[in-house]
């Protein structure tokens, strides 16, 4: 199960993988995209005018949601 509480994306198992990303403008793309393990990875949707995530969680790991711009996603889906 994925949650948001606060400022905190929390997972509600285990990981051995644990990662998250938002757009720059999260008005133009309200979600944090979330890898876990090595599962598909997920959108999980922000509400509008709450408070947007800075961190994700799970019971044994921790790391920032990381930013990302229109920019490095074109230059990454370039090189592929």
């Amino acid at each position: 199960m994925i949650e948001i509480q606060g400022d905190t994306v929390v997972v509600d198992k285990e990981t051995t993988r644990l990662e998250g990303f938002r757009m720059e403008d999260t008005v133009k793309a309200p979600v944090i995209i979330l890898f876990v393990n090595e599962e598909e990875p997920q959108m999980v949707p922000l509400e509008k005018g709450s408070t947007v995530p800075v961190k994700v969680k799970s019971k044994n790991s921790e790391a920032e949601i990381q930013v990302i711009s229109y920019e490095e996603i074109k230059a990454t889906l370039a090189a592929r």
